[in-house]
């Protein structure tokens, strides 16, 4: 086990870095407002009205809470927010909006410099214009979602927190309790989560500093599963009360699909769309916008698929048809990434995107090129942080993908960017030859990208759109 202290953040750091996370808040409590979104819908209404499910006949407790598809532990957050909402009168969104400008100031100005200044073992602070970069972008792409109390954030937040506790003073019953509750958390509020649960382990193993006693190291371990016992123990006391089921895990059954069947009800999904939307607005006839996947439907019908009855009736799939799937999951993945619109709501399908894609695509080719000059350089404990945030990515890349779903890469990508480029690539310092060479890489990178994405856009189920915001004919 290394000598973990060389990766510990300078202390100040979260005071320097605290004056621009200020800024970001009060950016986003002057933006939200104008918004134009009147109340909550669909997700975001549904989250606000169960987090009431804790009071019941006068009384207020965990147990009271039953709802099979979702956790515990976001109702309960919003539950404060829910009762000054109630006594106040103010419209929900009201609450909503701050809870979302609170979660975009601790995120991005906070908890987003402070886990790389650690993974990074760097002692010295991230300059504001870096940080101000990385919430730039997490703005520009992201902005409308703080309108709305969805799990996205808050759960990559509460597995970031528990992440950069491992790293603070390891070894340490306290910070490692609190690891613990974060991680729990992040799988109660999305359940995908319980894949980083096995390199989250081996990371806090990993961190504990060499000579510790054989009572501290166990002490440290124990410490982290008691944390995430007080958040799974409600858990289980409510599918026993409720469900009649002796799980800790959020069950995630849905009242329209078989249980324990939602994830393969996805998978086949996967193979039909390439990638879907929420709309809220008057320029498109449902609601759901269903990118389909020509392909994937004929392969559907040439093999007859009607439904997936286990995870591993897809996996011998997968290996009957390695290259038909590779090309499949590579195309998911483009999606996945494709931020078209910065909300989860749309309010106007058919409006140009043009710009918000090519400043993605442009963060793409930037990370990757930054990616790729580091790339012999990470340590076993790198790689495990990585994957403790990306291995969750991999098992929805098969599945009918919202670009949400990849949060984690998305803002691996930004960080990157943000707090990797190198201070020595200015264009003056680099050979004019090699200055030429990634300037054609890039603009045939620009090419690739918006062709692939205006195949996809193409093929929206009720009328494809282009990436100008023209309305195109329904795929046949």
């Amino acid at each position: 086990m290394p000598d973990s202290t060389a990766f510990l953040p300078s202390r100040p750091a979260w005071r320097l870095y605290l004056p621009l996370a200020l800024l970001v808040l009060l950016g986003y409590l002057l933006y939200l407002p104008l918004t134009g979104y009147p109340r909550l819908v669909y997700d975001a209404e549904l989250y606000w009205f169960i987090s009431i499910y804790f009071h019941k006949a006068g009384s207020i407790s965990l147990l009271h809470f039953h709802d099979a598809m979702r956790g515990y532990v976001w109702p309960l957050l919003l539950l404060p927010a829910r009762v000054a909402q109630f006594y106040s009168g103010l419209p929900p969104i009201f609450f909503t909006r701050l809870l979302g400008a609170l979660t975009a100031a601790g995120g991005f100005g906070l908890l987003g410099p402070l886990l790389w200044q650690a993974v990074r073992a760097a002692a010295a602070p991230l300059s504001w214009r870096r940080r101000l970069a990385f919430a730039g972008l997490g703005f520009l792409l992201w902005r409308d979602h703080f309108n709305f109390p969805l799990t996205d954030f808050p759960a990559l937040w509460a597995l970031g927190l528990g992440l950069l506790l491992l790293f603070r003073r390891p070894g340490c019953l306290g910070p490692a309790l609190a690891a613990g509750l974060c991680l729990a958390a992040a799988t109660n509020m999305r359940p995908i989560y319980l894949a980083s649960v096995p390199f989250f382990l081996m990371l806090q193993w990993m961190l504990l500093p060499a000579g510790l006693s054989a009572g501290r190291l166990a002490g440290a371990v124990a410490a982290l599963l008691l944390g995430a016992v007080l958040v799974l123990g409600p858990q289980l006391l409510i599918n026993q009360r409720h469900f009649a089921q002796d799980t800790p895990l959020v069950l995630a059954q849905d009242a329209n699909i078989a249980p324990g069947t939602l994830y393969c009800f996805k998978l086949l999904r996967g193979l039909k769309f390439q990638k879907y939307e929420t709309s809220i607005g008057t320029d498109y006839p449902q609601s759901v916008l269903f990118f389909f996947d020509p392909a994937g439907r004929r392969f559907v019908e040439q093999q007859h698929l009607r439904e997936f009855r286990s995870t591993a009736e897809y996996a011998r799939l997968v290996l009957r048809h390695p290259v038909f799937f590779a090309r499949l999951y590579l195309r998911r993945l483009f999606n996945g990434l494709d931020v078209q619109y910065p909300t989860p709501y749309i309010q106007r399908v058919y409006a140009p995107t043009w710009g918000l894609a090519m400043l993605n695509y442009t963060i793409w080719f930037a990370a990757g090129l930054v990616a790729w000059h580091g790339r012999r350089r990470l340590s076993a404990v790198q790689w495990l942080v990585l994957a403790t945030l990306l291995v969750p990515c991999l098992l929805v890349v098969p599945t009918d993908l919202e670009c949400r779903y990849l949060l984690p890469l998305h803002l691996l990508l930004y960080a990157l960017l943000c707090f990797g480029w190198s201070a020595k690539w200015r264009p003056a310092a680099i050979p004019q030859r090699r200055l030429w060479l990634v300037g054609a890489a890039y603009a045939a990178f620009l090419w690739g990208c918006f062709v692939l994405s205006a195949t996809t856009q193409a093929q929206l189920e009720y009328g494809g759109r282009s990436l100008l915001g023209q309305r195109l004919s329904p795929p046949r």
